[in-house]
């Protein structure tokens, strides 16, 4: 029988996530960044995480699944492991894996400013940031600006053209619909399946359309729908949204979706998102019914601080907990038992709680938008 180390996770063979326009590499979607200086750099940047991985080390790349799983709780390692051939463990122990999902970002250029996101993922932060940066004290490095490398999208082509071919072609943003490049990156490599995010949020169908075009070229298309909380909370939290816009936007997704074409919503749960929890449940599942190959998968925040579910107040998570224990049969849902686990694990921090106030009142004087949560 094939002995598995205790800290092994195939993920970080598996999957490989490139941003060549801040010279970064991770592995696994939950993983901390590697920094790189050249598209080079990238094969080996990931060794000494792996090493750890395979010698019982906890690597700390990894915490946002070791916090869990040292709580006594399930996490997205448990889960990847569940779906392993362990009779293929010694490919991945000599390293011959070739990475089934390659993900690459195509830069910053995004019309949100996510109050969990930063400069790295959105040029609207980038923006704001560079006018007057926040008063943030525990999470300053989260909001730091990055030099940028001004050839990110050749050099992603060019690397790209190397694999050649993967299974899974996963692009990432900024908002990369809105991307001039989306298309140029999408046909510099052969898939059998396309993914990416979009926060689906467009004055008109066109770029909707754009990519349901695209769906005749591969066997599964996964369109990952960001959208965490509902109403007034959404656009504030998803700053840059207009709600009743992205529900017409979501409607015409689901009518016009092909067969081979998967829409997975997406949800971060921060500590003010997750405050509307029954509304983001009863408009995934009234979508759920309407067109069944729509799938729910639900994260908690990591980074910032002051966002994660160390600064919910206690008195609102028994009501959250007995939401999620009521929908634990729906199938379509992934990550309900570890944002259970994440809930119960986490613990009111005060300190940061003023922090989460003064960065909110800033951030709604700065927009001129309204607060949507009580914050005593």
């Amino acid at each position: 029988m094939t002995n598995i180390p205790k800290t092994f996770c195939p993920a970080k063979w598996d999957e490989i996530f490139v941003n060549l326009g801040a010279n970064y590499v991770y592995a696994c979607c939950k993983s901390e960044v590697v920094s790189i200086t050249k598209k080079e750099d990238i094969a080996a940047s990931l060794d000494q995480q792996k090493h750890n991985l395979l010698n019982g080390i906890q690597d700390p790349a990894c915490n946002y699944c070791w916090k869990n799983e040292n709580a006594g709780h399930s996490s997205y390692r448990h889960d990847y492991l569940k779906e392993f051939d362990v009779t293929q463990f010694d490919q991945y122990k000599n390293n011959q894996i070739k990475p089934k999902q390659v993900e690459v970002s195509l830069g910053n250029e995004c019309n949100f400013q996510c109050t969990y996101c930063n400069p790295k993922f959105s040029s609207q932060w980038e923006s704001d940031v560079k006018r007057k940066p926040y008063k943030i004290f525990s999470d300053q490095h989260f909001y730091g600006i990055d030099e940028k490398n001004t050839n990110n999208v050749q050099d992603t082509i060019a690397w790209l053209g190397e694999l050649n071919t993967v299974e899974k072609l996963q692009i990432l943003g900024g908002e990369p619909l809105q991307n001039k490049n989306f298309t140029s990156v999408v046909n510099s490599i052969t898939s059998d399946e396309l993914g990416f995010a979009t926060n689906l949020s467009f004055k008109n169908t066109k770029a909707i359309d754009k990519v349901l075009r695209l769906a005749d070229r591969y066997k599964k298309v996964i369109m990952t729908v960001s959208i965490d909380s509902t109403g007034k909370n959404a656009e504030f939290s998803r700053y840059g949204m207009d709600y009743a816009q992205m529900l017409l936007n979501i409607q015409y997704l689901i009518t016009h979706a092909p067969d081979n074409f998967t829409i997975n919503f997406a949800s971060v749960m921060t500590s003010i998102t997750i405050r509307d929890f029954d509304n983001i449940v009863n408009l995934i599942d009234n979508c759920y019914q309407q067109n069944p190959n729509i799938t729910w998968c639900i994260n908690y925040c990591w980074d910032p601080k002051i966002m994660t579910l160390n600064t919910l107040p206690e008195q609102f998570k028994p009501k959250i907990l007995e939401k999620i224990h009521s929908i634990q049969d729906r199938k379509y849902i992934t990550g309900l038992d570890i944002i259970e686990g994440a809930i119960k694990a986490s613990k009111f921090n005060k300190t940061l709680y003023g922090q989460l106030k003064h960065f909110l009142q800033e951030f709604s004087q700065r927009k001129n938008i309204e607060i949507p949560v009580e914050m005593e």
